[in-house]
């Protein structure tokens, strides 16, 4: 079905991205001149009765998240019978388009990584103005959902696979659907999800920040999926691959990838405070690589012997030879949010 040229007062300008939950647009406010996102949702969301009502209290849920690392969601509108998801725009790409535009440092990897958990935090442990209790598991956590802004914001985004605990869902706890490459264990094996699921999925993304790849090395994913689940084939830490990762991170990250449930950080809040410590350890590495006050000559500059603070992030980067940009510098690419939709 060809895109409505406007949808309520929001005039498409451009598609973003398309995926299995939808195709998503940048559209324009006619009147204020705002952009949002616009994701136009499949037929028998609308078609199938309990679906549509389930859906509509999952968006009013969706409009109460209010944190800095979560997507607005803005409403659901429906026209000429079509569904449309308005939803926050993000200027500045998806993780995944990011991590192929830069040569990402280890102080890049924490605090991308710690923005991650602070919004899968949130909307875990949710509660609304009244105190009533909601959790919402993600199930789709991976770079393409994770979205960014040229001011250097960065929000987890696509909730269409989520479940509220407190009442049906539009796939239910014991859906298969997500990204198979990013699938945990036990979401491959179709059993009973909880928050750990979205736990071993960052784990996921963590390792592919760290070293640029996936933990296995199959011929195709049907291979992979079935080394995923094996409890034999165990991955290669983090360090196997970049040596600079100090063990601390690559503790954190295995422990998030434990392919048992049990034996992996139960909540966000735990890896996020083992995740706080590694700077410190890479601080204390970066020292020791430092000469001694009295081994530096006297005619050499002043100005030379305060280290800035960006002079930790040269110990950890890669391609030494350059200054490390803060995130919120970095440059990306142009007018593109993408995520799948």
């Amino acid at each position: 079905m060809p895109m409505e040229e406007k949808v309520g007062n929001f005039e498409i300008v451009s598609p973003i991205a398309s995926g299995g939950m939808g195709r998503v647009y940048l559209a324009k406010h006619s009147l204020n001149g705002g952009f949002i996102a616009i994701k136009v949702l499949p037929d028998h969301f609308l078609n199938d009765r309990k679906r549509s009502r389930y859906l509509e209290r999952e968006v009013k849920i969706a409009k109460q998240l209010n944190h800095p690392n979560v997507i607005k969601i803005y409403g659901l509108h429906v026209q000429n019978g079509v569904g449309y998801l308005l939803m926050e725009y993000m200027d500045g790409g998806n993780l995944r388009q990011f991590m192929k535009a830069q040569t990402l440092d280890l102080c890049d990897v924490i605090d991308i990584s710690l923005k991650i958990c602070a919004g899968l935090h949130y909307i875990h442990h949710h509660r609304f103005g009244q105190g009533r209790f909601h959790s919402i598991i993600h199930m789709d956590i991976k770079p393409e959902n994770i979205l960014l802004s040229k001011n250097g914001a960065l929000k987890v985004a696509d909730f269409g696979l989520s479940v509220a605990e407190d009442f049906f869902s539009l796939l239910g706890p014991r859906s298969r659907a997500g990204t198979p490459l990013y699938m945990s264990p036990e979401q491959i094996r179709g059993r009973t999800l909880d928050i750990r699921t979205d736990i071993y999925s960052l784990g996921l993304v963590i390792y592919e920040l760290i070293t640029g790849q996936l933990p296995y090395k199959a011929q195709d994913r049907k291979q992979y999926m079935k080394m995923v689940i094996s409890k034999s084939v165990k991955p290669a830490p983090p360090s196997y691959t970049n040596k600079k990762v100090p063990r601390q991170l690559d503790e954190v990250t295995m422990k998030a990838l434990e392919k048992e449930p049990a034996k992996r950080y139960q909540t966000v809040t735990e890896m996020m405070l083992d995740l706080q410590r590694v700077p410190l350890v890479l601080k204390r590495a970066y020292e020791q690589l430092q000469p001694a006050a009295d081994d530096i000559p006297a005619s050499a500059d002043a100005g030379t012997s305060d280290l800035e603070e960006d002079s930790l992030a040269l110990y950890v980067r890669a391609d030494l030879p350059k200054q490390r940009e803060s995130i919120d510098s970095k440059k990306v690419p142009p007018q593109k949010a993408g995520g799948r939709a």
